[in-house]
């Protein structure tokens, strides 16, 4: 088959290489479409995310790109933008005016409450962990019901066309350090959240980024959840989260094989700015 992308960095945002080298890349895969979605800019101090000068530059080099290549790939322009509760998120007013083609919603940034700072919650294990005992006094049951709290959030208020990488905070919880996905109490919030997903309309992606980057086996989210979401009837696309041109396509088959196996045979991808399905 034909693959798409939808999640990818280059840049602008955290990623290796301009927009031109995916594009390149995607040709000689013989890809079917490729959408840019950097990390759109915060309020808080990142060193990952787009800077708000650079914003409206991106989107034209992206659509000077589109047009540059028509004949070979169907480029898309999205952002991948992060949730703040009342403050910003992928309905913002100021990403409407920039007429994207497609959204990314993703939480990636949590609020100490008491003091007013902002961690994320895939940074590096040290920050990982200040969360955890700082910011909830080590109540990891507080931490993931906070965590997938904010994505219901999210949902609640705004309307993305992807929601990233559900389980985001698995990245750090290597042997289950941290907690165990097979815990009643976790299966709670995932499957609330899956029902908000359901509900909102919006579609999943199964993401393979930690896998390529080496923090997981396996992709967003975890293979039990991709049955639930079967069972729900949750709308999927397949997305790299990709940082670097070689790594475009990397564990998509090994992924389809897990979407063959908890039921699905469609996902989701662009055809001329439409959301439509084909077979895997």
């Amino acid at each position: 088959m034909n693959y798409s992308n939808y999640h990818t960095h280059c840049f602008f945002c955290d990623g290796k290489g301009g927009p031109e080298d995916y594009i390149k890349r995607a040709i000689s895969l013989n890809f079917h479409s490729l959408g840019f979605s950097s990390h759109a800019p915060v309020h808080v101090p990142s060193s990952w995310t787009m800077k708000e000068e650079n914003l409206n530059n991106y989107v034209e080099t992206i659509k000077r790109l589109k047009e540059k290549y028509k004949n070979q790939i169907q480029i898309y322009c999205g952002l991948e933008i992060d949730y703040f509760p009342g403050i910003s998120g992928p309905d913002s007013e100021k990403f409407k005016g920039l007429e994207l083609d497609y959204t990314i919603g993703s939480v990636h940034f949590m609020k100490n409450k008491d003091t007013g700072e902002y961690l994320t919650v895939d940074g590096d294990e040290e920050e990982y962990t200040r969360i955890i005992e700082v910011f909830f006094k080590g109540d990891v049951q507080a931490f993931v019901a906070e965590y997938y709290g904010l994505i219901r959030g999210m949902l609640s208020v705004h309307n993305p066309h992807i929601v990233g990488h559900l389980d985001l905070i698995r990245k750090n919880n290597k042997n289950e350090r941290y907690f165990n996905e097979t815990k009643d109490w976790y299966k709670e919030e995932v499957i609330k959240t899956l029902r908000a997903i359901k509900n909102s309309g919006a579609i999943l992606e199964v993401n393979t980024g930690a896998i390529a980057r080496g923090y997981l086996t396996t992709p967003y989210p975890s293979p039990w959840i991709l049955e639930e979401c079967y069972e729900l009837d949750i709308p999927i696309t397949l997305n790299s989260d990709v940082h670097s041109p070689e790594n475009l396509h990397a564990f998509f088959d090994e992924s389809l094989n897990m979407l063959r196996y908890a039921g699905y045979r469609q996902i989701y991808f662009m055809n001329n700015k439409r959301w439509i399905t084909r077979s895997i």
